[in-house]
């Protein structure tokens, strides 16, 4: 060895018997239950609860095809816009006409069976 070289490091073992000076003490060996041993398992969570039905609104997205309700809470020139595909499908003044404006609408009614 030259004095250029670093010192080489100690070789480490992947073997349990022997525990290297020093280094953590060996592994323990893998003890299985038996037959008189009793394993605590805890009790089977319940499933949780189906995902709520979604509402069939009254209206279908000419565009997509997605059924939907028109939001009640837009101001009546605001624009009403698909859940799904986001197209602009008409006024929200359009949609609470009584009868609705269907001319200027990029939706259809459907009607209650």
């Amino acid at each position: 060895m030259s004095d250029s070289e670093p010192p080489r490091r100690k070789t480490l073992s992947l073997k349990s018997a022997v525990a290297a000076p020093g280094g953590p003490p060996p592994l323990e060996r893998m003890v299985k239950p038996s037959a008189r041993t009793t394993v605590f398992t805890p009790p089977a969570a319940a499933p949780p609860p189906p995902p709520p039905v979604p509402v069939v609104g009254d209206w279908k997205c000419k565009p997509c095809g997605t059924r939907f309700d028109p939001p009640t809470e837009l101001a009546a020139e605001d624009h009403v816009r698909c859940p799904s595909c986001n197209a602009r499908l008409g006024l929200a003044s359009d949609f609470r006409a009584d009868p609705p404006n269907v001319a200027k609408l990029r939706a259809r009614w459907l009607k209650k069976a």
